[in-house]
């Protein structure tokens, strides 16, 4: 039970960081006219996908009693996924450095996984949000919120127009899912270890 519960606030904590930066970075990276704004946008973009891991761990750990096969996929896509964005975001941050990146973005394997492994990341938060709001764990806003965010900061990169704005919404709402689940979590860990 003491594990479950260093999950749970662990992943608590880091689900409110990361909706918290995920937003802050991608309004710098819109507002910012200058590389070294970019590179920090990104830099905390970089941050924020690290750290959801945990907090993607913390909100699977709660609902696996209920929907334990289904939110396992959502949960490991979304991981894989974010792992392969924050490699991607990476080699960004090395381009606005001023680094020419567009050998290792051209490579066969690498283009492939370029392309691949940002769906990962949609399609996991996609499930993790429907079974969180199957579940109610931890709280039916937050996986609502997930679902909506990540379709709209999926739909920056279909959309010619407006990209880096859409993004800035779909980060808004996407980290606003994040903080109340992580919000959430908090309190469910009083409420189920007392």
């Amino acid at each position: 039970m003491k594990n479950n519960h260093a999950f749970r606030l662990i992943g608590s904590w880091a689900s409110i960081f990361s909706g918290v930066i995920l937003f802050l970075a991608h309004l710098l990276i819109f507002l910012s006219k200058t590389d070294s704004g970019s590179i920090l946008g990104n830099s905390l973009v970089f941050t924020a996908h690290m750290v959801v891991v945990f907090g993607l761990i913390g909100i699977y750990e709660i609902q696996a009693q209920n929907l334990k096969t289904i939110s396992l996929i959502g949960m490991l896509l979304s991981v894989i996924g974010t792992m392969i964005v924050s490699a991607i975001v990476f080699v960004e941050i090395a381009a606005a450095s001023g680094v020419n990146v567009d050998p290792i973005f051209n490579a066969p394997v690498v283009n492939t996984i370029y392309s691949v492994g940002p769906l990962f990341f949609v399609f996991g938060m996609i499930i993790l949000g429907i079974t969180t709001m199957i579940t109610k764990l931890p709280t039916r806003i937050g996986g609502f919120l997930l679902i909506l965010g990540t379709i709209v900061f999926a739909l920056a990169s279909i959309v010619g127009f407006g990209k880096d704005l859409i993004e800035v919404i779909g980060s808004a709402i996407t980290g606003g899912g994040f903080f109340w689940s992580g919000v959430s979590l908090l309190k469910t860990k009083n409420k189920l270890f007392s």
